[in-house]
Parts: structure tokens; sequence; C-alpha cells
């Protein structure tokens, strides 16, 4: 018998387990060729419009699908060539030699990436023009969409997963050639020694839930309000959940076997004294499952939360229809002249507002340039635009503050004196209030202080005209038929009068957040199938192992009814746990994001986490079954 048939008999006889490898590595080419191809599409960047220099997030989710799969394949091939030591020593000595043992399992090697990278590339083929007609929905896009076959992204895909070909070959061939023919007959019977606890151990586990601990405060208390301690938030959680598996879990383990009064009740010893046993070599595993999944929860969340939160921070963004500044053009004419083309749409309410710039030597925001406007008007814009904002001021040497994309902290200007020098006098005020959401456009706001009518008068009556900055707004009946009627106007209207709609807005955010929600699902469902598949691996590994444990249960009088009972709550704490923890992380973590990007974040939490949730189960009931079935096997 050849090799490369001893090879393809192989991996028929053992393909429960390369499954798992063969269908994440499928579904990672099946992402590279998906992301790439949509990279290099020339109709998606027209789609895009003024958009497409987003097109690296595609990028970066293409890099983080090759870094991923790389440590996945490392990773699996790992366990792969452990599980089949033994297999390996028993061609040696039937004659093999290191080399004939290294070459078979290098044609094992290619041909299972071989088989898993034409499937990716076919899956690629025949799905990236119903995946691009989905961006195109989640882009607000309504262009045909052509088949296409992406050399470029091909390109990519051969030589990312060639190059991990390679890596994992030499690896491969350097765990064979390093033990001998006795150390490869005795790897499966190496046992894993018991849990060893000590003071230490106590001390580390207390100090897993002090990291976490103060993690989650800092994450909860303090970063929304400084950014810059995210760093430090994200390192002492994870080092908080390294720690958790490596002490705290063991400690728990620890004292649940020495606990005997509780121990011999039902089928606890067989699962308890299997995690005993087993746990210190899955501590690795467990570790990085719990960190990657909060890092996909967190990034499927957010996605989403920012996608359903488009249309809200556009209104905050461009809170009028249509805005433009109010030059020498004849611009109100051109705009009255053409909407009266466009039916579909009306003019609910309109507003000029006249806004006068001054100068203070008092340092707000850095900066020294700021905008004055009369309480009557900006409370009257406020009423149209459905905000509760409104301005009272008692006196004339009072004042509110409006501050520009919160570039400072809520409250921190209040009680503060300015000065304002308006032409060749001086105003001295007092700040009463301040506000962080503006009533124009943020896009050309600068920082504004609300005066009393008669103080703005004072002000005006000082300045020449071209201290004067004039906005008009317009609200529509409908925002989301003005498509037409922009195009239209911002072909009339000169660009100095810096026309700015609400419209326009919204459709670059449905883009941005589009792409990031299309990038975040397939992030997701790549973290999700490569972490199932390394606890599936890692499980079939050890139930080979423990196949003669099982049978001498069964000889002493456990049921298999007992034993499945037993298999499935030892899973259960595996895949379990990870998940717990990083569904932990990841509701803090939420809580932290709604605060920073002020908007409730719960429900996208509860949806992901429950949908996750379904899909990790399966990966548990499929594992629970592969795994009674290999240690039912020799009953």
């Amino acid at each position: 018998m050849t090799l490369i048939s001893m090879a393809v008999n192989n991996i028929r006889k053992n393909f429960k387990n390369y499954w798992t490898f063969f269908l994440s590595s499928t579904f990672s080419v099946f992402a590279l060729y998906l992301f790439m191809s949509i990279v290099n599409n020339a109709d998606v960047k027209v789609q895009l419009g003024n958009m497409k220099s987003f097109m690296v997030l595609f990028i970066v989710g293409a890099y983080m699908i090759a870094g991923f799969s790389a440590f996945f394949m490392w990773y699996s091939n790992t366990f792969i060539i452990k599980s089949r030591k033994k297999e390996f020593a028993t061609y040696m000595l039937l004659g093999m030699s290191k080399k004939q043992t290294a070459t078979l399992n290098f044609i094992e090697n290619l041909i299972t990436i071989a088989g898993a990278f034409c499937s990716g590339i076919a899956l690629g083929l025949i799905f990236s023009k119903f995946f691009i007609m989905l961006l195109y929905a989640m882009i607000g896009a309504t262009a045909d969409v052509s088949f296409q076959i992406s050399l470029e992204a091909l390109k990519v895909c051969s030589i990312v997963f060639g190059a991990m070909f390679i890596i994992i070959s030499i690896h491969s061939s350097l765990l064979i050639y390093r033990d001998n023919l006795i150390d490869l007959f005795n790897s499966s019977k190496k046992a894993e020694k018991g849990l060893k606890v000590s003071f230490l151990t106590m001390i580390i586990s207390i100090l897993s839930i002090v990291f976490l601990g103060y993690g989650y405060y800092m994450a909860i208390r303090k970063t929304a309000a400084n950014i810059l301690l995210a760093p430090i938030v994200v390192l002492l959680v994870v080092i908080g959940t390294i720690l958790f598996f490596t002490s705290f879990t063991s400690l728990i383990i620890y004292i649940s076997k020495k606990n005997e009064k509780s121990l011999f009740k039902g089928t606890k010893i067989i699962y308890i004294s299997q995690l005993y046993y087993r746990y210190k070599g899955n501590v690795g595993t467990l570790s990085v499952i719990a960190v990657t999944t909060t890092v996909a929860l967190c990034a499927m969340i957010t996605c989403f939360g920012l996608f359903n939160q488009v249309e809200e921070n556009s209104r905050n963004m461009r809170p009028f229809s249509i805005e433009y500044t109010n030059g020498t053009n004849n611009t109100d004419t051109i705009f009255e002249d053409t909407i009266k083309n466009y039916k579909e749409i009306s003019v609910v309410y309109k507003d000029n507002m006249e806004f006068l710039k001054v100068k203070t030597k008092d340092i707000l925001l850095g900066n020294d340039t700021f905008l004055v406007l009369n309480q009557s008007k900006f409370n009257k814009v406020n009423s149209y635009e459905k905000s509760d904002t409104r301005v009272n001021l008692k006196n004339d040497m009072d004042c509110d503050f409006v501050q520009v994309a919160n570039a400072v902290s809520d409250k921190s200007v209040i009680g503060k004196e300015v000065k304002l020098a308006g032409g060749d006098k001086e105003y001295k005020l007092k700040v009463t209030d301040t506000y962080t959401k503006f009533f124009i456009a943020l896009d050309g706001a600068r920082p504004t202080f609300i005066v009393k009518d008669s103080v703005y008068s004072q002000i005006k009556s000082t300045i020449s005209k071209e201290n004067t900055y004039k906005v008009t707004g317009y609200m529509l009946n409908n925002d989301f038929l003005s498509q037409n009627f922009i195009v239209d106007l911002k072909s009339k209207i000169p660009p100095e009068n810096k026309l700015l709609t609400f419209y326009e807005h919204f459709m670059d955010g449905i883009k941005l957040m589009g792409m990031m929600g299309f990038i975040g699902v397939f992030i997701g469902l790549l973290f999700l199938t490569a972490t199932g598949g390394i606890i599936y691996f890692k499980m079939s590994m050890e139930a080979a192992e423990d196949k003669n444990k099982f049978i001498i249960l069964e000889k002493i009088g456990v049921s298999k009814v007992e034993i499945r009972k037993a298999v499935s709550k030892e899973l259960m704490i595996l895949f379990g746990v990870p998940f717990v923890v990083a569904t932990l992380n990841t509701f803090v973590a939420s809580i932290t994001l709604g605060k920073f990007l002020r908007f409730n974040i719960t429900k996208e939490f509860i949806i992901v986490i429950l949908v996750y949730a379904v899909l990790y189960s399966i990966y548990y009931l499929i594992t629970l079954k592969s795994y009674i079935k290999t240690v039912s096997s020799s009953y």
C-alpha cells in the first residue's frame, strides 16, 4: 500500500476526529475569500460612495480571520498529532522510518487542508453573490449584484493557507521526530496528575476575583468618563480570567474532590474525578476560549447596537433635515424652487439662526472662539426638534453653555465666569447650566453661549457683519423620501453654503454600521466554530484515552445511563464555565459601551447571547454524542 492510499484510508477512518478541523478551516477559507472579494469588488466601492475608505474594515477583518485561523489550525494540529502518536509508533514498529511516517502525516495534512481550501473557495464562488446582496441590504444599497470570480481573493487565500500548511507540516514533523519509539507508544498512557492546591493557589484565586472585580468596577464607574482607561480594564479582565481558570476553578474542583460527604452521591464521583485528573491539561484551552468568546460577543453586540442606533445618532448629529449657511447666494429661493418638483415631501418647519462670533480669554474646550445665540431662538428651535432642553436665564449676567460632542465632562463648566469680547465691549457672564446635545449640525458647530435676548442685541450692535454666522434649517415631513430632492438641491446650491442633510448622514451611518455588522457576524461565527472545535478535539482525544476507565466502571455495575449523566455534567462544566465567564465579561462591557455610546444595548446583549448560546449548545451536544460513542464502542 502506498503512502497516499494509506493517508486517504487514515482520513476516512478517523474522519470523526477531522470533521471539526475540516469544517472550521473551510469556513475560514470561505470568509477570507468573501472579504477579499468584497475589498476588490469595484461595484461595492461604487455603492459605498464617499464611504469607500471604510473598506479598510474588511481588510482588518481579513487579517483577523487569517490570524485566528492560523492559531486554530496550529492548536488543532497539536491535538491530532498527540492523539495519533501511538498509531505512528505502530507504523515504525512495522518497519516505517520516521521520515516515512512524517511524509505520511504530510500527505494527510495536504489532503485535509487542500480539501478544506477547495471547499471554502467553492462556497465562496457559489455564495459570494448572495452575501454581497446581504451586504447591500445592510448598507441600504439597491444595485444589482453580478457574479464575479475574484482572482486577487483567490491569490490571497492561496498564499495565506499555503503558508499555514507549510508551518503546520513542519510543526507535525518536529513532533514526530522529537520522540523516540517508546515515548510515542506511551504518550497516551501518560496519566495526568491530579490537581495540586497550595496556599499560593488560594492567594492566586483571591487575586483572580480581585482583578476581575476591580476591572468590572473600573469599566462601569470610570471608563465611560475616561476612555484612556480602557486598555487597563482589558488587561485586568484578561489577567483575571486567566487566573480564574488556572487557580479558582482548580480550587473548587479540589474542594469538591475532598468533600467525601457529597462526593459519593450519584455519579458525582465520576465527573469530579475526571475533572480532578484532566482539568490541568484543559486550563489553557478554557482560558483562550473564554477570552476569545468575550471578544467575539463584544464585537457583535457593539456592531448591532450601533446599527440599531443609526437613525437616533443621525438625528443628534444633524437635527435639521436640511441645513446650510446663508451667505450672499440666494439659497432660500433655490430651495423653494427645487422642492416644488417633489410632491412627496414638504417643509414642516423653517428657521433662520444668526450666531455671533465672540472671543474670550477664559480657555474652554481648548478654543477661544465661540458663538452666541439668544435664548428665545434657542428654545424655539429645540421645541421643533422635540428636545426637552429649555433655557430660562434669570438676569443679564447669566448664560448657558452648549458643548460640542461632550468635549468636557458634564457640568464641569457650571459656575465659571467668562468674559466675552464683542467688538470693543467686554461682557462678564456666569455659566448657570450646560448641555452636550447640539441643536444644529455638529459638522460645523462650535461651542455656543446662550444669553438673554437683551444681551444678544447688545453684543450684535457692537460687532461687525463679518463676525456673524447665519444658518438656515428645514424640517421635512419625510426625510426618507428626500434622496432625489437632495441630489437635485446639492447640484444647485454652491459648495460654500455647506449644505448638510440628515438623510446623507443617516445613509453614511447605515453603510458604516452595516459593514461592521456584516464583519461582526462572520468574525463571531468563525470564533464560535473554532472554539467549539477546540473543545471537541480535546474531548475526543480524552475520550479515546478514557475508554478503559469506563469499561471498568461498567463491569463494576455502573449503567450506561449513569455514565452518560456523568459525562454530560463533565462536558457541561468544560463548555459552560468559559461561556458563563465570557457572558459576565461581556455584560460588564455592554454597560460601559452603553454609557460611552449614550444608548442602552441590553436588547442586543440578550439577543446575541441567546443566539450564541444556542449555537454553542449544538457543539456541546455533538461533543457529548461523540464522547459517549467513543467510550461505549468497547462495551
